[in-house]
């Protein structure tokens, strides 16, 4: 008789068992309150774990879907890459706005030169018409010097404005590429409040 007992009385755990894990799966509600922490369940043929919810603010835990873990995992890998990118696209359009500035600076520099010994040779040409005719080598070879100078410094000017149009298209195109990433970024965040409904 007991030994029949004892094994109705496993039966009976065990069906209660049974049971207990049957009320407790069912009891899983989507998004609802849970523990302990990191306990499974699959509702709906969906699995969910349970977690904080990374789309709200509360503390609480949840039964959060494998969607919606999988979507916070990607936008904070996401985040991780974007700071780094982030930075570099900053540290590009720092360089090369310094690189401009510094391009600015030189096309003011030659293009005083050019105004200057222009406007001296010029005056000088005035008075000595025919000095590169009838002038000294010293003469002659000051003129050619001043003459090779103003070119030197036309062409330095060219230069420097093609090396500003470079330099405007890196900016733009780290601009649009930090704009990019941000919107990349916001996009995966997005995407949590979407897969954590």
């Amino acid at each position: 008789m007991s030994k029949r007992i004892s094994a109705l009385s496993i039966a009976v755990l065990v069906l209660a068992g049974s049971f207990v894990g049957i009320s407790s799966a069912s009891a899983a509600v989507p998004y609802k309150a849970c523990k302990p922490a990191g306990s499974k369940s699959t509702i709906n043929k969906l699995s969910y774990t349970c977690a904080k919810n990374p789309a709200g603010t509360s503390t609480k835990l949840v039964w959060v879907s494998k969607p919606c873990i999988d979507a916070n995992k990607s936008y904070l890998s996401a985040k991780s890459l974007s700071a780094a990118v982030g930075t570099s696209f900053e540290s590009r359009i720092s360089s090369a706005t310094r690189l401009k500035a510094t391009s600015t600076r030189l096309i003011a520099a030659a293009q005083k030169n050019v105004d200057t010994w222009s406007k001296n040779l010029a005056a000088y040409l005035v008075k000595n018409p025919n000095v590169m005719t009838s002038g000294t080598e010293s003469d002659k070879k000051m003129v050619t010097t001043v003459q090779d100078g103003i070119t030197r410094n036309k062409q330095r000017i060219i230069d420097q404005n093609a090396n500003i149009v470079k330099l405007d298209a890196q900016i733009l195109e780290a601009t649009e590429g930090a704009a990019k990433t941000a919107n990349d970024l916001a996009s995966a965040k997005s995407s949590i409040a979407t897969a954590c409904k």
